[in-house]
């Protein structure tokens, strides 16, 4: 990556996301909504399993996910996010979760 920023990050994620065939809409959407690092928050925060990490778990690339995104740069983010993001990373691969995460 040319720069090892939180934009940079992002922007290489979709581009591997896109190139597998998964365009994240909602992401984008809400991207351009409330801008990068809020929207991030929203969806990381969220209780329910994001559609995003499931698709990108089942595409191989969790490594660049949003909750991957909050783990590489912890200071853009609230301690919150930081722990929602660490959980369902270290649970992605957890059966008895699934659908919880």
């Amino acid at each position: 990556m040319p720069q090892d920023t939180l934009e940079a990050f992002v922007e290489e994620s979709l581009r591997r996301s896109l190139e597998r065939g998964y365009h994240p809409t909602i992401f984008q959407k809400m991207r351009q909504d409330y801008g990068l690092e809020r929207a991030i928050e929203k969806l990381v925060e969220s209780s329910d399993i994001q559609s995003g990490f499931a698709r990108l778990k089942d595409l191989g690339l969790l490594d660049w996910s949003l909750e991957a995104a909050v783990i590489r740069f912890p200071g853009s983010f609230p301690v919150k996010t930081r722990e929602y993001a660490g959980f369902r990373l270290s649970h992605a691969k957890d059966r008895t979760l699934r659908g919880r995460i």
